[in-house]
């Protein structure tokens, strides 16, 4: 009787006796990985332009930091995660939580000129999607 024998490289002991694993396994583990923690998109957004988003993705507002801005918003689509200045600049940084959505409302400190607020006023407006 005829025994088929295994074309396959037996597995090898290591030097601390476990057994080495293939370059497929890690390759297909950090594959998962990645796939699992579904990396998230990071959008500038744009004033008075709408931008889409979709769950996950995180929206980064940049602004002057001298024009002292006063942040309203409209809506529960987005929440925020980390407000930080870095030369000059302050950065918002928004995740997309649910689908619908939102309008920031950027006002500045200081009136424009004659007194005008809407004249200095921003809004960014999102949409936001599964």
């Amino acid at each position: 009787m005829c025994c088929a024998r295994s074309h396959r490289t037996p597995d090898l002991p290591t030097s601390t006796g476990g057994r080495r694993v293939g370059p497929g396994w890690l390759a297909g583990l950090l594959a998962l990985f990645f796939a699992s923690t579904g990396i998230a998109a990071s959008v500038q957004l744009r004033p008075e332009e709408p931008a889409r988003l979709h769950v996950g993705d995180v929206a980064v507002v940049r602004v002057a930091s001298s024009r002292h801005y006063f942040v309203g918003s409209a809506g529960t689509a987005l929440m925020l995660l980390k407000r930080t200045e870095e030369r000059g600049i302050t950065v918002y940084r928004y995740r997309a939580v649910a689908p619908g959505n939102q309008t920031l409302v950027l006002t500045p400190r200081d009136p424009g000129p004659d007194g005008c607020i809407s004249c200095v006023t921003v809004h960014y407006f999102i949409s936001v999607a599964r």
